[in-house]
């Protein structure tokens, strides 16, 4: 295949990865598309014929996917040219560097005295699709993960629709999603190569068989996901609590920093009118959420200045008189180790509105919250006077949940234990089995529900309610929205923990621990939802105990492979085929 073809099926799987993702025109994504997408790109991988030929296009491949997939990201103001521009270059650097190792398999594959020997022939384009799978899957794995981590346009992320097939993320996380996505695209990508050259091969029996077996084991392992996948999706799951909540979407500009008057005196309205709504069905509500940022000054110092503003109707007397837990997201100032500290935060405040405490943002959002080397003098200027920009927010280093009194369902579940002690007396055991139940409950923001490596170990540690709080709004794009709610909602299947999500403009929405929306609210649109989330019993996951298992395996499994390689390649005779075979290329050239 000549160049041209290449960079052109590059650039079509690029696209066709892109119209996959959700978009402004498919605001879900397309399934069909994702399986469809990475075909164009396994045909260059079979093509490959230098190593700096696949750190380019593989380079081209993840840069124009990035760049097509999140071009929301140039509304950033300020920091536009470096959230998307520089992120699409460290993308495309990735998978460049990943596309190296693609081409590593290749070498082998295309040794004749392996790939026409009767023997090992049969395995061949199993080797093939196997490696192109388990590389890919391996490439996302290390895009998705650390400080630059960006678990954007995955090819989990088009399969949200097909929710059987997303069940077995918490075995596998989204990685054997993935990994069962790429080796589809792989399996048609080797048809269309076979019924091409099939012909010319020297047993072409032998490579039938091959693909034979990589057919079948993609439909094993696709049926059994299937079937696991329609258990999970459809087994009746009992709420063991529930939480009343209303829940605000302000719909605020989040470029006017100054003065949140008009932010607070909105949300205090929407949520009278839900709170009068439940009081019409004799619902009394447990707690209020509103979303990341919609306080703009820092506590615990800004405390005060809440008690009378804004003037019209104050927030910590309206909290006081509304008699309910409120958790607001907002900003925290710390002065430690000789300089002041913010934290981007949720804020949790009493019956009685006093402020109770805080969790702050653990997983910060590269170059637009946090900023390598910005404590550095020199990096500091820079930004400030060249970039205009300050570094912003230091990351929390702490798991905080808020526990909060909620209620049984109707009928209230029976527990599996109980205990009679005589430590009590009589009216002290009745009056602890009638006590309120409560719930805890763990409110990542933003960027943090995106990431395992921080909702794995909140849920892991007793999360029953995850409560994210999120402001997508200054993105001005639904696509980018619902991109942020695809990736988020992989952690409530992985977990098996439900999530609610309170944003400024959306998506706000709770999903139940199988990935289905019990409550949503429209984008971009000044709404509240009183809503009774339910809460089921916590159980410990196959992908919250041994995490990121699968494509650490495979990276185990391809350096065994390298080395076995390395070692075959050795052999007298594959070194002789080798020399052959560049003394027959030195020639053609010289004749041309």
């Amino acid at each position: 295949m000549n160049d041209f073809f290449q960079i052109f099926y590059t650039i079509f799987s690029s696209i066709l990865l892109f119209l996959a993702l959700p978009n402004e025109l498919n605001l879900l994504g397309s399934p069909l598309l994702g399986f469809l997408s990475l075909i164009p790109l396994y045909i260059v991988y079979t093509n490959l014929n230098s190593s700096k030929k696949a750190f380019f296009l593989f380079f081209l491949h993840g840069f124009l996917t990035h760049l097509l997939s999140s071009s929301w990201l140039g509304y950033f103001k300020d920091f536009a040219a470096l959230t998307l521009g520089a992120s699409a270059l460290g993308t495309g650097l990735i998978e460049g560097a990943c596309g190296i190792l693609f081409y590593l398999p290749v070498l082998q594959t295309k040794n004749p005295l392996i790939l026409y020997s009767t023997q090992k022939g049969a395995f061949i384009n199993l080797q093939k699709i196997f490696f192109f799978a388990t590389l890919y899957t391996c490439w996302e794995w290390i895009k998705s993960i650390g400080f630059l981590g960006y678990p954007w346009a995955t090819l989990s992320s088009c399969m949200y629709k097909f929710k059987i097939f997303s069940q077995i993320a918490d075995i596998t996380g989204t990685y054997g999603i993935s990994f069962l996505t790429s080796f589809f695209s792989a399996l048609v990508g080797e048809s269309l190569i076979l019924f091409k050259n099939i012909s010319k091969s020297q047993n072409p029996k032998c490579i039938i068989f091959s693909y034979f077996n990589a057919c079948m084991l993609w439909t094993t392992l696709s049926v059994l996901t299937f079937f696991y996948g329609l258990y999970n999706y459809t087994v009746p799951r009992k709420p063991q609590k529930i939480l009343n909540t209303v829940m605000v979407q302000q719909n605020a500009d989040p470029w006017k920093l100054s003065i949140d008057s008009e932010t607070i005196l909105l949300s205090e309205k929407l949520t009278e009118e839900q709170i009068k709504l439940a009081q019409e069905q004799d619902i009394d509500i447990d707690l209020v959420v509103w979303s990341e940022g919609c306080l703009k000054y820092n506590f615990p110092n800004s405390y005060n200045y809440y008690k009378y503003n804004p003037q019209e109707k104050p927030l910590i007397p309206f909290i006081k008189e509304l008699q309910i837990p409120f958790i607001l997201g907002g900003s925290v100032s710390q002065y430690k180790d000789g300089k002041r500290h913010f934290y981007n935060s949720t804020l949790l405040f009493d019956t009685d509105a006093d402020y109770r405490g805080y969790y702050a943002k653990i997983h910060l959002v590269p170059i637009a919250e946090a900023i390598p080397f910005a404590e550095i003098p020199a990096v500091k200027s820079f930004l400030k006077n060249a970039l205009k920009v300050s570094a912003g927010w230091t990351p929390g280093k702490q798991y905080v949940y808020f526990e909060i009194p909620c209620h049984y369902p109707k009928e209230k579940p029976e527990q599996s234990v109980k205990i009679i002690s005589l430590k009590q007396t009589k009216k002290e055991q009745e009056k602890s089995e009638n006590a309120v139940p409560y719930i805890k409950i763990s409110t990542p923001i933003c960027y943090d529900d995106s990431f395992p490596d921080v909702m794995t170990p909140l849920a892991k540690n007793g999360t029953e309610l995850f409560v994210n709080l999120t402001d997508d709004s200054w993105s001005r794009k639904k696509s980018a929205e619902f991109q942020h709610f695809v990736v988020s909602s992989y952690r409530a299947i992985e977990t098996r923990t439900t999530l609610a999500r309170s944003c400024n403009s959306g998506y706000s929405v709770i999903i139940d621990p199988s990935g289905k929306i019990i409550r949503d609210m429209p984008l971009f649109k000044e709404e509240a939802i009183f809503v009774q989330i339910p809460v089921y019993k916590r159980i410990t996951t196959i992908y919250m105990k041994f995490g990121n298992w699968l494509p650490f395996s495979f990276s185990i499994i391809f350096i065994a492979y390298s080395v076995f390689c390395f070692i075959e390649f050795q052999k007298p005779e594959i070194k002789s085929e080798r020399k052959i075979k560049k003394s027959k290329k030195f020639k053609n050239k010289n004749k041309r």
